[in-house]
């Protein structure tokens, strides 16, 4: 049943009981006893009676049209409501998908700039990696597939200039180059020269055709230095052993002019005794050869050093430089205990620049012990194994080095000695030759003294 429909009820029962009501409360405030008959009276004696008994059949109408009214009010407020409804849905689906779209056109949008920026990263990238290549002064060259050359910046060109079967050489010495963080030194041999040149790999991606890069610097300018400074250095070794090498080939001279002396005397004698005289031959001979020995030796000394590095015997550069040092250990009353084995195991180096090291290291000994002045004028050399390294180390009783000169004593121009003594180059100079052959140059003191310890990686001959 409608709303309106049960309106139209409400308000006939309403109608129906409102005249009997209405008669009953006339009775009461009359006082009339509430019957049949005295309701009847008083309908007969009230006749406005009728307008209250036919008022609630107008109400239950009017209760029916208002009740009509709002139901079609309520009717129209639920359409409204579901338009609503309705309307907030497809809003909320058209805001919805106007933000879906604009998600995904900022996202596109997003997208298209990520890329924008990624390609002029990339270009940025690009022209900076060219930039740098090509303005570098270290020697840079671009390699592509199958190790193709692409090309190459102006040091590395000024490197390969002037020498026709320099790119050919280079390239063979590359092939052994692969990816590694540790820079390679090479060395070149052209028909005519030398060159040395330091190298290292560097693996690039994203360069489109560009795989690798080859870095170079050239060290045949600083590898002639270095070169020329040893051999000034051996040549101002030799000048000032001069004082005792003279000594050491006046005394077979001399012995030599005795026993000629006394052959000659031998020989005014008659009959000659062939004996003594083959006895005599003999030892001016031993003398000879002692001179030619040390004259020998200096000559190989003063020699310029070969460039390529060889097999090397420790023992024979100890000794090498104890021959020449020989007047100067005499000199200064200085003892010398090699316990060095006789066969000590090769290395890869040069022989002469290597026993330059020991006359360095051997020489400055002999200054410290000349000016300490102890009891105890000595010097040791003790050698051992490490695994694959041969240590030698040189130990004096000098007194020692303080903790400041410890930690320069390596450095160039830098010297111990009083003025006009040294140079301050003998340090560096050895430090620099024990480096190129792979090996270490160390300095401390001990008990009585100081000890240099010379590191080096040894060789299997073959």
């Amino acid at each position: 049943m409608s709303k309106t429909y049960e309106y139209f009820v409400y308000g006939a029962l309403f109608g129906a009981l409102f005249p009997g009501m209405a008669t009953c409360l006339d009775l009461l405030v009359q006082g009339m006893t509430i019957n049949f008959s005295n309701a009847l009276e008083v309908q007969r004696n009230q006749p406005l009676h009728w307008v209250i008994n036919t008022a609630p059949l107008f109400l239950g109408v009017f209760a029916g049209v208002a009740g009509r009214r709002q139901d079609a009010v309520i009717r129209k407020v639920n359409e409204l409501t579901a338009l609503n409804v309705r309307l907030e849905a497809e809003y909320r689906d058209r805001v919805k998908a106007e933000l879906e779209a604009q998600s995904a056109l900022q996202a596109e949008q997003s997208a298209h700039e990520l890329a924008r920026r990624e390609r002029k990263v990339g270009d940025d990238l690009a022209t900076s990696l060219q930039q740098l290549f090509h303005g570098m002064p270290v020697g840079a060259a671009a390699y592509g597939s199958a190790d193709s050359l692409l090309s190459t910046n102006q040091a590395f060109q000024a490197f390969l200039e002037g020498h026709d079967e320099m790119p050919g050489v280079l390239a063979e010495a590359l092939r052994s180059i692969r990816a590694s963080s540790d820079a390679i030194e090479i060395q070149l041999e052209l028909k005519d020269m030398v060159k040395h040149a330091l190298v290292w790999r560097v693996d690039l991606s994203g360069m489109g055709d560009t795989r690798y890069w080859i870095l170079l610097i050239d060290l045949t300018e600083q590898k002639n230095k270095d070169s020329q400074l040893i051999q000034t250095s051996k040549l101002a070794t030799l000048g000032e052993l001069a004082a005792g090498t003279a000594h050491e080939l006046n005394q077979p001279l001399n012995h030599i002019k005795l026993v000629t002396a006394n052959i000659s005397q031998q020989l005014k004698k008659m009959p000659v005794d062939a004996e003594t005289i083959k006895s005599k031959v003999e030892t001016i001979i031993t003398s000879v050869d002692r001179a030619a020995k040390i004259i020998d030796h200096l000559r190989s000394f003063g020699r310029a050093s070969p460039v390529e590095l060889e097999p090397v015997s420790v023992s024979a550069a100890v000794g090498g430089a104890l021959t020449l040092l020989t007047h100067e250990l005499t000199n200064q009353y200085i003892t010398v205990e090699n316990t060095l084995a006789a066969e000590l195991p090769h290395i890869q180096g040069i022989q002469t620049q290597l026993e330059q090291v020991f006359i360095n290291v051997l020489g400055n000994a002999i200054d410290a012990i000349q000016s300490f002045n102890p009891d105890e004028r000595a010097i040791t050399l003790l050698g051992e194994m490490r695994g694959t390294q041969l240590r030698v180390t040189v130990r004096d009783t000098g007194g020692g080095l303080s903790d400041s000169d410890l930690k320069k004593i390596f450095e160039p121009f830098y010297t111990t000695k009083g003025v006009g003594k040294g140079t301050g180059l003998g340090g560096s100079i050895s430090y620099g030759i024990i480096s190129s052959f792979g090996g270490t140059l160390s300095a401390a003191n001990w008990e009585k003294g100081a000890e240099i310890t010379i590191s080096l990686p040894i060789i299997e001959l073959s």
